[in-house]
């Protein structure tokens, strides 16, 4: 979901300029806050950041963000997928990512249990989504949205993230931003671009993205326990997900 929504919110502020999207990887245009300045997977600072606004996207927690972000100095759109169907994302993720050390062995049965006690990269989803909805409440320079929602009505979310980044598009603009983020362009893998063994990763992992593929994962025991986990830490939250 991260990467689909930063190359959603790059198309915006690109105004749906195509050429300039595909000439550039999406790791160019939104590198990694996280990543260190001279990681030689990115490029250099003279060619990040080329439209309207300044991108950067990170999976870090909310404490390990800088001040600035958490003082509402600039805006954040944080993207949540419901637990499940994230479950089985990570697991692939974490099966293909070298930095992981690429546990290519790792089983989904040991992979379950990691991540329901939260002893995980990036920790606990139930932490680090419950803080961010809980900061997003209260702050109007933020914004809370849903992977599902997102491949429910693309083209609802998109006007919503134009009124919030303040670039608006045209009907055409906003079309062109649509069908270049859809799914069936995702699979074709022309979001990332760029020839690297990364890149390639990259492509491979967001080709996986169905609502409710966590069904082919989770046995029946694994559900029941993760429901009554997902009861336990999200009551009275307030959050709704499509499972």
């Amino acid at each position: 979901g991260t990467v689909w929504t930063s190359e959603l919110i790059s198309s915006i502020v690109h105004e749906g300029d195509l050429v300039t999207l595909k000439a550039r990887r999406m790791l160019d245009r939104v590198p990694w806050l996280e990543c260190i300045p001279d990681d030689p997977l990115f490029r250099k600072s003279d060619s990040l950041n080329t439209g309207k606004k300044n991108l950067w996207f990170t999976h870090l927690s909310l404490e390990r963000l800088p001040t600035d972000i958490r003082e509402g100095k600039c805006k954040l759109v944080y993207v949540a997928r419901n637990p499940k169907d994230q479950a089985v994302s990570n697991f692939h993720f974490h099966k293909l990512n070298d930095s992981l050390g690429q546990q290519a062995d790792l089983t989904w049965s040991e992979f379950f249990s990691l991540n329901c006690s939260g002893n995980i990269y990036f920790g606990s989803w139930f932490d680090h989504v419950l803080s961010f909805w809980k900061f997003t409440r209260n702050n109007p320079n933020t914004k809370f949205i849903f992977f599902e929602d997102m491949k429910k009505d693309l083209i609802s979310q998109v006007k919503e993230i134009e009124e919030f980044v303040g670039v608006p598009l045209t009907d055409e603009q906003r079309s062109r931003v649509v069908q270049h983020c859809s799914f069936s362009s995702m699979r074709e893998n022309k979001m990332v671009n760029g020839t690297t063994a990364f890149d390639e990763k990259i492509g491979k992992f967001m080709r996986k993205g169905e609502i409710g593929d966590w069904k082919n994962h989770f046995t029946v025991a694994q559900n029941e326990a993760f429901d009554e986990l997902f009861e336990t830490k999200m009551e009275g939250s307030g959050i709704k997900f499509t499972f």
